[in-house]
């Protein structure tokens, strides 16, 4: 169920990554025209944007715990953005006016996306990331240290020790 949960919410992921950082370079470019820093409110606001689309891209790809179909799908997702780009241009002037779409094209054109899209595809393809939960291996620490002396041995010794206190 996780998977399928994953691959869902990768490819709702790949859109949202787009139409976030496509809103947020219009307003990096605007800032570098007029020649405001980030420290005004445009530049904070633009620079929070980032954040958290940084943030998320940082979300999806570090815990192990979560399936590797949720990255790996928004990263195959913006990959096939991009190869939609370079082989059938056309298609990318269809796509409905929404925020951040206009600076998510500029981005698609200049090919940004397709470090992105590998960079959260990439760890897909790691078997660590497909292991489930790890499995204990057997023989717990008790059990380890219970059979590393015989029974025997140990009453023998135990055993000569008080020989040699009761002679004392």
């Amino acid at each position: 169920m996780r998977h399928f949960v994953g691959f869902i919410v990768g490819l709702a992921l790949a859109p949202v990554l787009m139409l976030g950082t496509g809103w947020t370079l219009p307003r990096f470019v605007g800032l570098e025209e007029t020649g405001h820093s980030l420290a005004t409110v445009d530049g904070a606001v633009a620079l929070g944007a980032a954040t958290v689309v940084g943030l998320l891209v940082a979300l999806v790809l570090v815990p192990p715990r979560l399936t590797p179909l949720l990255p790996g799908i928004a990263g195959l997702a913006l990959i096939g953005f991009t190869a939609v780009q370079v082989l059938r241009p056309a298609l990318v002037e269809r796509v409905p006016a929404l925020p951040g779409v206009e600076g998510a094209v500029t981005l698609l054109s200049i090919g940004a996306y397709l470090p992105l899209g590998l960079a959260l595809f990439v760890p897909m393809l790691a078997p660590s990331r497909w292991a489930g939960k790890e499995r204990e291996q057997g023989v717990t620490e008790d059990e380890y240290f219970d059979g590393l002396y015989d029974e025997d041995y140990e009453e023998q010794q135990t055993g000569a020790a008080h020989r040699r206190t009761a002679r004392a």
